[in-house]
């Protein structure tokens, strides 16, 4: 079931989501979009957050437009357990799966050159989900 109040926008990026991470559906699909961006978020700065969610459906936008302050350091394992934590599993190979796949698709709907400045932003272990 599609979650009505999705632009097409959206629709499209949790579609593309759910293909990449084999997902059962885009409201999955879209959840784990939502988390994985909010916790990407929390590592790079406020204002390389606005340049990358230039690209985004109107909803991640909103949600982004929303974080405050300055990057926490997370490691890898924290960035999975923080998106496993707003879906529902416990797998972090699972998570990393699906993050990665969010990532993808990000890295086609971002402005030309803000994901390479948000992996800039990123420890390694981070950066590398982006691969």
């Amino acid at each position: 079931m599609t979650e009505i109040w999705q632009s097409t926008p959206m629709r499209t990026f949790a579609e593309q989501v759910r293909q990449r991470a084999d997902m059962s559906s885009a409201d999955e699909a879209s959840r784990v979009a939502r988390a994985t961006l909010t916790t990407l978020a929390e590592a790079v700065s406020a204002g390389q957050v606005d340049e990358l969610a230039e690209g985004l459906p109107e909803e991640l936008r909103n949600e982004l437009s929303q974080r405050s302050g300055q990057a926490r350091s997370l490691n890898k394992t924290e960035f999975l357990d923080r998106v496993s934590g707003e879906i529902a599993t416990t797998d972090l190979e699972t998570t990393e799966h699906q993050v990665r796949a969010v990532l993808t698709t990000l890295r086609q709907w971002a402005p030309a050159g803000e994901t390479s400045d948000t992996v800039a932003q990123l420890p390694g272990s981070i950066a590398g989900l982006f691969e």
